[in-house]
């Protein structure tokens, strides 16, 4: 009860920050919206958005973490404020800062999730990870982002996204040369989609793919696998 108690409690502040810079947004005042928001993250966080921003996810999640756990309250306050701060800097016409905060927060709370093993918190991770993709939109995704996002877009159902996820992942290591990786996804990348056609045509339907489309991705797959470097 008393985690749980705490966890609300740094959602709840970080929800009045939140509220306080949608009101400065919607009468155009950026600079007071961004300085509550980077209030905020100093006061819940540890860090102002200059710092939070300039992290690593991985370095993030360590100052995000104690004795040994990361601090879930802490993970989803940074999501609600990352963000917010996406929404501001969208409204304000600078769509690159945008989608980078969008991205930070997305790999931040797919991270997070990983290390969730008692899943208590997967609908508050999830609402908040959805808006952050809406907010990054069709953005370039790093490999480290879309390695974690494809296994959460399959067990959401949502094979298309899973399979557009994959495809970006294989290019993204084919761009960095990383074939021995490339192989072993396009592999994982395979038995996913066996594993999609044991399912119903409705369940299928409702992820956003036919039976002859992932058929004909399993072969793409296979060619690739094919002709990989090793």
């Amino acid at each position: 009860m008393y985690r749980r108690d705490y966890i609300l409690g740094l959602i709840e502040q970080a929800a009045v920050a939140v509220y306080k810079a949608a009101a400065a947004r919607r009468n155009a005042q950026w600079e007071q919206a961004m300085a509550l928001l980077s209030q905020a993250m100093k006061q819940l966080l540890g860090m102002n958005s200059k710092l939070l921003g300039a992290l690593s996810v991985k370095d993030l999640i360590a100052m995000l973490s104690q004795d040994g756990g990361v601090d879930q309250g802490k993970v989803l306050a940074a999501g609600d404020l990352l963000n917010a701060e996406a929404a501001v800097w969208k409204d304000a016409g600078n769509e690159a800062a945008s989608r980078q905060s969008a991205l930070k927060c997305a790999e931040l709370l797919l991270t997070a999730m990983e290390l969730d093993a008692r899943n208590e918190l997967k609908e508050e991770f999830n609402e908040r990870l959805e808006l952050a993709l809406g907010l990054a939109g069709r953005a370039p995704k790093s490999a480290e982002l879309l390695e974690k996002l494809i296994p959460y877009c399959n067990a959401s159902g949502k094979l298309a996204d899973a399979e557009d996820a994959l495809f970006q992942w294989l290019d993204e290591l084919e761009k960095s040369g990383q074939w021995e990786r490339r192989l072993a996804a396009a592999e994982e990348g395979i038995r996913m989609c066996e594993k999609w056609l044991l399912l119903d045509e409705g369940k299928i339907s409702a992820g956003g793919l036919t039976t002859d489309e992932i058929q004909s991705t399993i072969q793409d797959l296979m060619k690739m696998k094919a002709n990989s470097h090793t």
